[in-house]
């Protein structure tokens, strides 16, 4: 994986330029998953840290800083969880189908927290417009995955970096929508999505990833 992501760097640099405790990071994602994030002020941060709205304003950081902070956290969390698919021997399909499968699992583990980002139009993950699609690290994985299926022949010749995109947003955002809002068990949901998308990018989509 490459460790240069203009994205991953800006980050953190922004979440970095005021120290931002773990405890402030644990009650931003509290207060993003029972509030939404377009709700989610200091204050509510505050309550649900169960400090005084005096003391988070006395550490003099704002909303956007704990934002980039949260962000920052999910971006290395997503790189560990990742990197087996990244780092592995199988073909560039198998590896893909791995990757996709380790969103499914991160999902599970913050279903609350993502699903409270659900409608964040932008703010958390990535940038607005066609220009921010080269430095999303969100994206970025499946770029790379994508390429080296061209490469190997196990994926279609598509268009890497758009499709990377659509593949982080299609499989993150619908996995979480059905488990969160359909309730759907979570490997149903994973199969029927995977199944889906990864239709549209094998080479020989006839043939079972084995």
């Amino acid at each position: 994986m490459r460790c240069s992501c203009l994205e991953y760097d800006v980050v953190m640099s922004r979440s970095q330029a005021v120290s931002v405790d773990a405890a402030l990071v644990d009650a931003t994602a509290a207060a993003i998953a029972r509030w939404g994030l377009s709700e989610t002020t200091l204050e509510r941060v505050a309550d649900a840290g169960g400090m005084s709205r005096a003391t988070i304003y006395r550490r003099g950081v704002s909303r956007d800083q704990l934002i980039d902070a949260l962000t920052a956290r999910a971006a290395e969390e997503f790189r560990r969880a990742l990197w087996p698919a990244l780092s592995g021997a199988e073909s560039a399909a198998q590896r893909l189908r791995l990757a996709l499968e380790a969103i499914c699992a991160v999902a599970d583990e913050h279903l609350d927290l993502l699903a409270g980002l659900f409608l964040a139009h932008g703010e958390v993950f990535h940038q607005p417009g066609p220009d921010a699609l080269v430095v999303d690290v969100f994206a970025e994985p499946f770029e790379r995955l994508l390429r080296d299926g061209a490469m190997d022949g196990t994926l279609r010749q598509v268009p890497a970096t758009v499709t990377a995109t659509v593949l982080f947003n299609t499989v993150g955002w619908g996995y979480i929508h059905l488990r969160a809002s359909h309730h759907w068990p979570a490997e149903a949901t994973r199969d029927a999505v995977l199944n889906l998308v990864l239709q549209g990018v094998l080479a020989h989509p006839d043939q079972p990833i084995s």
